[in-house]
């Protein structure tokens, strides 16, 4: 992915004087070009992980990287992923994990899908929750 994401983020883009002073707070290589908004790094990266024609690691990474970001974009596409790989996918596995951090920052979990959750996706997810934010898990998980 760091060579895909990296050809598309060095393509030129006009940018106006505001843009260019918007801070970014994410972290990682990926993350480099203070010149992305992270909304559009969402963007990005979602349509990576959701591209089928694209490199099984490529997209891994995509959901690995989507960790950094927030909002209901973002936790809407790596629960779609997660359902897709049938909760036991490698790709579900990284976007489960992801998922998990995104939560345990945030401090605030999808109660619907933790209950629908099953198999390794929901070994990861409330193992990062116990050992990041417990009070997320449901009564009696621990």
């Amino acid at each position: 992915m760091r060579n895909w994401l990296g050809r598309l983020l060095r393509k030129e883009r006009h940018h106006s004087g505001e843009a260019d002073s918007v801070p970014v707070s994410s972290p990682g290589p990926v993350w480099s070009d203070p010149g992305i908004p992270d909304e559009e790094r969402a963007v990005l990266l979602v349509c990576l992980l959701e591209d089928s024609t694209a490199l099984e690691d490529e997209r891994e990474e995509a959901a690995w990287g989507l960790e950094f970001l927030s909002g209901p974009f973002v936790e809407a596409a790596l629960i779609r992923a997660v359902r897709d790989g049938d909760f036991r996918s490698d790709l579900a596995q990284a976007c489960a994990e992801s998922l998990a951090g995104i939560w345990a920052r945030e401090g605030q979990a999808d109660a619907a899908f933790l209950a629908e959750l099953r198999g390794l996706a929901k070994e990861l997810i409330f193992g990062i929750l116990g050992g990041r934010a417990p009070h997320l898990l449901p009564p009696g998980a621990l």
